[in-house]
């Protein structure tokens, strides 16, 4: 029986929408990614079991993203980061698998309570507007670019650092069907938990590029890998040394970024064609 707390959000049995929440959790946009299907199952068992008043974005962190009874939201945005990816997913399906659906589930901006409404009542913030039109809504994969983990206290070498993965950031949002975890929200996950497993499981990411620099005076070695952060496998790493001083600093992380780039392009090779099918669909 549904909650009479919850009965004027609810227009159909439970039954109903279990069988259509599981129709989406094994569409290809959610089954590949555990946090979207919990998620989505978690705010709607909430929903049923009369506790829509509780879905805060504590409750959700603590809950589905498994922070530490200290997080914070005002300090830490990853449960707003995920509902953007379950809006977006969920209206995805529904104009691809999920067309002829029946029941369609929904989470208003705004609000994290999900609403079960018929299929051709879309919600005005669901709908496509202007430029937006013309953008991916749901990319396939998710990375991010955790720091990269050196011991200076050289001011110039730690600018360098940081540079490098804000700057790997940004050229990795040029592959079509690839969505890039801003770069100071993994920074700051870097700065309380460096397991790779943890940080890529708490915002979603499939893969993850980082590496180690190291340093003897102006000389300067880089190591860059991109991992399988489900499974810890590296699919490769590169190493490269260059001659660091203040003039030549940009330099060095165009030319790293370019050539890490280029791998990610390059099909050539059987090894790389299988980590580019992985990681960006064209």
């Amino acid at each position: 029986m549904i909650n009479p707390q919850i009965s004027s959000e609810i227009c159909f049995s439970k039954e109903a929408i279990d069988q259509q929440l599981q129709k989406i959790l094994l569409d290809p946009i959610f089954s590949v990614s555990d946090i979207l299907k919990r998620f989505l199952s978690f705010v709607v068992g909430e929903t049923f079991a009369g506790h829509s008043n509780q879905l805060k974005e504590y409750t959700i962190g603590i809950k589905v993203l498994n922070k530490p009874a200290s997080f914070n939201p005002q300090n830490d945005a990853i449960v707003r980061i995920h509902a953007g990816r379950l809006r977006r997913a969920l209206h995805q399906y529904y104009k691809n698998a999920g067309v002829e659906e029946s029941i369609r589930i929904s989470i208003p901006k705004g609000s994290y309570i999900p609403v079960f409404s018929d299929n051709d009542r879309v919600l005005p913030e669901e709908t496509d507007t202007g430029h937006e039109e013309s953008k991916p809504i749901y990319k396939s994969k998710v990375i991010g670019v955790m720091p990269f983990r050196h011991f200076e206290k050289d001011a110039t070498k730690i600018f360098f650092a940081d540079g490098l993965g804000v700057q790997l950031s940004t050229a990795l949002t040029n592959f079509k069907n690839l969505s890039v975890i801003a770069y100071y929200t993994m920074h700051r996950m870097a700065e309380n938990n460096f397991d790779i497993r943890e940080v890529a499981s708490a915002i979603g990411a499939q893969y993850i590029i980082t590496g180690d620099i190291q340093s003897q005076k102006e000389r300067l070695r880089i190591n860059v890998e991109l991992i399988n952060a489900e499974t810890s496998e590296q699919i490769w790493s590169r190493m490269y040394e260059f001659r660091l001083t203040a003039s030549t600093i940009f330099d060095i992380q165009d030319n790293i970024v370019k050539q890490v780039i280029s791998i990610l392009e390059d099909d050539s090779s059987l090894h790389l064609r299988k980590a580019m099918s992985m990681i960006a669909v064209a």
